[in-house]
């Protein structure tokens, strides 16, 4: 047949198309370059060997700068979000919006963005738009602060406080639905006991995070059920709450958590010493084996630091939001805003590689604007050069009057501008 190739076997013609068929079988199985010569013409087949996927390991070194590590989680906590009238009212904008709270919570911004995890602590309920509000001492605060935390950066907040039943249950759950409508996470209150008993767990790419608390005060009032806020007592009740959190801690860790955070609210107001049940109920936890971090808010002011059997403790972070108060209660006007970044080479054991600190102020000047008062001033003076520094020495020396030593490189001051200036 005119076109096609044939040769002479026995005697008969045949066609050449089952020779090369062969061949290219033969070629695919032996994985080599095969070379066939047809009508004076060499013909080469090539048959490629399927490749091997290239394991390619997982490296998650998180926002926070300078991992030293293959996997790295940071968790940023600061202190109380303490609304009044005297500082609400600023902030109304005279239209259907009513409130705007963006320039009060807006130099944060930068900080949280250095941060996979950033958590808030609502001190208070919140009410329906348009009130009726309340402050002191039963508090009822405009909704909008949670769309203000919401905008800056908080992924998580902690709602169990000694204000958390200040408005009932109304008030714990325009909180919840609040916070769910803004997709923030949340812990310390809740609408049915079953959720009550699920720990918080925070799941980034580097690892898993579980936040658990509990306030030591409703403030003398009485929540309808137990469960309803998480509670950390002092007396007849505190055998059952830290064995609730101990418990917590542990379903945490079967259900995949890396990392356990312990919240805690404490009671004792204006101090810049540990009382002695923070100090306990710290103590106590860690000595338990399940905690990586605990850290306290509710006193309203700068508490030490302290490094107990490997674990890391700050006993108070101030306010982050506040009006400010009297002389007499300035403690009140300043807070603390802290990074702490674990670092793990296996996600089975975790370190502390730098724990990250920044005093600050609820003014810059004469308006209600969170403030630093790192050296690298990004929002300029709070108040002026000498002021600032009295401010920044008086909480730092109050951090580290517990035995943690300034030059100790894990333990030093946040400065944004230079992590900035590495990216």
């Amino acid at each position: 047949m005119k076109g096609r190739s044939e040769f002479t076997v026995q005697g008969r013609r045949t066609s050449k198309t089952p020779l090369i068929i062969g061949l290219v079988v033969m070629a695919m199985l032996s994985g080599v370059l095969t070379f066939l010569f047809l009508n004076g013409q060499e013909t080469r087949i090539t048959i490629s060997q399927p490749k091997k996927s290239a394991v390619i390991e997982k490296v998650y070194h998180g926002k926070a700068p300078n991992c030293p590590e293959k996997y790295c989680v940071s968790i940023t906590v600061n202190g109380d979000l303490l609304f009044h009238p005297a500082l609400w009212n600023n902030f109304r904008t005279g239209d259907e919006r009513e409130f705007d709270f963006t320039p009060l919570f807006a130099a944060q911004s930068q900080y949280y963005a250095k941060s996979d995890i950033v958590v808030c602590d609502v001190e208070t309920p919140i009410a329906k738009p348009g009130g009726p509000y309340a402050g002191y001492p039963i508090f009822n605060i405009p909704p909008q602060v949670l769309d203000a935390a919401k905008e800056v950066g908080y992924t998580a907040c902690t709602t169990d406080t000694n204000h958390a039943w200040d408005q009932g249950v109304a008030g714990i759950e325009r909180v919840i639905d609040k916070l769910d409508e803004l997709g923030i996470k949340h812990t310390g209150t809740y609408k049915t006991e079953a959720e009550s008993k699920e720990p918080l767990i925070l799941n980034v790419e580097g690892g898993k995070l579980a936040i658990i608390g509990g306030t030591v005060s409703l403030n003398g009032m009485i929540a309808d059920y137990d469960w309803r806020v998480d509670r950390l007592r002092d007396g007849d009740m505190a055998e059952h709450d830290y064995a609730r959190m101990i418990s917590l801690a542990k379903k945490a860790r079967e259900q995949g958590a890396d990392l356990v955070v312990a919240q805690l609210h404490s009671m004792q107001e204006y101090i810049t010493y540990a009382d002695g049940w923070q100090k306990t109920a710290a103590h106590r936890l860690i000595d338990s084996g399940e905690f990586d971090l605990v850290y306290f808010h509710g006193s309203h002011s700068v508490q030490p630091f302290e490094l107990y059997n490997g674990v890391y403790i700050i006993y108070g972070l101030g306010n982050s939001q506040t009006v400010s108060a009297p002389q007499v209660r300035y403690v009140n006007n300043q807070g603390l805003t802290v990074r702490v970044q674990f670092a793990s080479n296996d996600q089975r054991e975790w370190r502390v590689a730098k724990v990250s600190y920044l005093p600050t102020l609820n003014k810059t000047g004469a308006k209600y604007a969170w403030c630093p008062l790192t050296a690298d001033r990004p929002s300029g003076f709070c108040v002026s050069e000498v002021t600032d520094n009295q401010m920044y020495t008086r909480m730092e020396n109050i951090m580290f009057s517990m035995g943690l030593n300034k030059d100790d490189p894990i333990i030093q001051p946040w400065l944004i501008s230079e992590e900035n200036l590495q990216n």
